[in-house]
């Protein structure tokens, strides 16, 4: 008998050791000026970038102020967003005058505008080949600019509506994901598709890179998807909202976050393929940032008619455990249950 109970309690401990060592935690809910409405959000130089095209502005939220503190006004439709730190700039699609924003992100002044041939819609920006790639989802297009000199070099037809691009160094290809045939394309530095992963899902949009494993993340309806990098094999299939949009990893964490369509934010375990948690924020959001240096997660949003900015953050799961008080306030889900 007192060696079944030690065995009992060896599994005990197995299973302790093994279970997720991290949770989503809401933090703070903060109000926003103006209605709901907003497209696409990002960081930069530590500040929140937000695109608004219900109110055609660009918002700067303050993490540390917990407040807008920047605003641009007078910018046609403002969508996709792409940053680069070493630069401090900070480039926005402008759909309503089919040309890029150059945002200087220390001043948060429009520097100039990069005319374009298409309306853009989203921006990926590689730091490895100093390119910004843009994607027209109304003329089916993915075109290259030199944000350097200030001009479009080169339009990609795709005869497919793209979604989600995101840039993979090992093979120097920009992959995109196509919504309408189900495919994710593997474009070369000669502009030229190379590859197609065919899926056997619908609706392929967000994508996520982890270039040490060599797996691409795949929003897609109900689900996100693992796949092999380098054959474009599916290797699992997670279960997600419907309108699971945004990806983003946390590689210190071994996570993907994922803005579910539905205002829940997921946190995948890249070592098991699985939900580590699902966090309910009660807020329409389906954008989210991740800042690393300080671990948090941002997702604009509305409520009830009104604009929010929810601030989530990953923690220990002794974390969760700790009594509730003023300085650890209960989350979202702890709030429900009670």
């Amino acid at each position: 008998m007192r060696h079944q109970k030690a065995f009992l309690f060896i599994i005990i401990l197995t299973c302790v050791a093994v279970a997720p060592a991290a949770r989503l935690r809401q933090v703070a809910m903060v109000d926003l000026p103006g209605d709901p409405g907003f497209n696409q959000v990002a960081i930069a130089n530590g500040q929140v970038v937000i695109s608004r095209p219900g109110t055609n502005t660009i918002e700067i939220f303050s993490p540390v102020k917990r407040r807008v503190v920047a605003r641009i006004s007078q910018v046609q439709d403002p969508r996709g967003i792409a940053v680069d730190d070493d630069a401090s700039r900070v480039y926005i699609a402008l759909g309503g005058s089919s040309s890029i924003a150059v945002i200087n992100s220390h001043n948060w002044q429009v520097e100039k505008l990069v005319p374009l041939e298409h309306r853009p819609e989203k921006l990926l920006w590689v730091p490895q080949t100093k390119t910004l790639f843009v994607s027209s989802t109304l003329n089916r297009t993915v075109s290259i600019v030199d944000p350097l000199v200030g001009r479009e070099t080169a339009v990609i037809e795709l005869n497919a509506l793209p979604q989600g691009m995101v840039y993979d160094p090992g093979k120097q290809q920009l992959l995109v994901s196509l919504q309408d045939l189900s495919e994710v394309a593997g474009i070369d530095h000669t502009n030229k598709i190379v590859s197609r992963y065919k899926l056997t899902a619908s609706e392929p949009t967000g994508l996520a890179l982890d270039s040490a494993r060599r797996r691409l993340y795949v929003a897609v309806r109900y689900a996100v998807l693992s796949l092999n990098a380098d054959t474009g094999a599916e290797l699992a299939r997670i279960p997600a909202p419907g309108g699971t949009n945004s990806l983003i990893l946390d590689p210190e964490r071994n996570l993907l976050y994922a803005a579910g369509g539905d205002g829940s934010v997921l946190a995948i375990d890249l070592v098991r393929n699985a939900v580590d948690h699902e966090l309910p924020t009660n807020v329409k959001g389906y954008s989210i940032a991740f800042d690393p240096a300080h671990k948090m997660i941002f997702m604009p949003g509305g409520r009830e008619g009104r604009s929010k900015m929810v601030i989530l953050t990953p923690t220990a799961m002794a974390d969760q455990n700790r009594p509730q008080t003023a300085e650890n306030p209960p989350t979202a889900g702890q709030t429900a249950q009670k």
